[in-house]
């Protein structure tokens, strides 16, 4: 029963694994789209009688070095998935041992061992979920806030108010969604219950992975010399 847990769980990893990347992908897909015809669009009209120097302001500019950055980002979150699951050719070795020598113990070790792997892998995998989902979600919040950016440039551009007016309206625009931003970053982040918590586990967090300032740590140590190979998994 422990094991079919163990493999249910690593399942569902995996499965929210691929919808972190398959939303990546097609986040890439239409930001590179939109600069390709905002790129185009620009060359046409830079080559018309058409006066767009009042719509490149404080707000499109914003928006577009946003989109720009997202699409990084996107990019970054479609790449950086290092599942981590499976036997190797040596515990191959190993379960054959276990039949060969006949020994009901040796078999019972090889399914122990087996079964504290998927614990470390499930808590790796975990670790890896958080940061693809931070990736995720930063990508996700700058598109959206690009948007408003471009949206409130052009109706900026159109007003043409005085860059007075206009400064003050990006900075209570800018502190208003960095409020909202920063509170749907930390949503469904929710701790184990503590009423609750009695005799039962905590489980795992399959669609966020393990909680944000942890998986800032595994950002750190995917940046460091020595990789994801923390302390000692092969």
């Amino acid at each position: 029963m422990l094991r079919d847990e163990l493999r249910m769980t690593f399942d569902y990893q995996v499965e929210r694994l691929q919808e972190i990347d398959a939303k990546a992908i097609e986040i890439l897909k239409a930001n590179l789209l939109l600069i390709g015809l905002v790129v185009t669009g620009g060359s046409i009209i830079v080559q018309t009688d058409l006066n767009i120097v009042p719509f490149v302001n404080l707000f499109t500019i914003a928006g577009g070095l946003l989109l720009l950055v997202s699409t990084g980002l996107a990019g970054v979150t479609y790449t950086a998935s290092n599942l981590r699951g499976g036997i190797d050719a040596d515990a191959v070795e190993v379960a054959l041992e276990s039949t060969r020598g006949g020994s009901d113990r040796e078999g019972d070790r090889f399914e122990v061992r087996l079964l504290r792997s998927y614990g470390r892998w499930i808590e790796y995998n975990a670790r890896v979920t958080a940061v693809n989902d931070m990736f995720a979600t930063i990508t996700v919040l700058m598109v959206i806030v690009a948007f408003v950016y471009v949206v409130a440039g052009i109706a900026a551009g159109a007003l043409g108010p005085s860059l007075l007016v206009t400064g003050l309206a990006f900075v209570a625009l800018t502190g208003i969604l960095l409020w909202l931003a920063s509170f749907a970053y930390f949503m469904d982040h929710l701790g184990a219950s503590v009423a609750y918590g009695t005799g039962t586990f905590d489980g795992v967090r399959i669609s966020k992975g393990v909680t944000r300032k942890r998986g800032l740590s595994t950002l750190r140590t995917m940046r460091s010399e020595r990789g994801g190979d923390e302390d000692g998994d092969g």
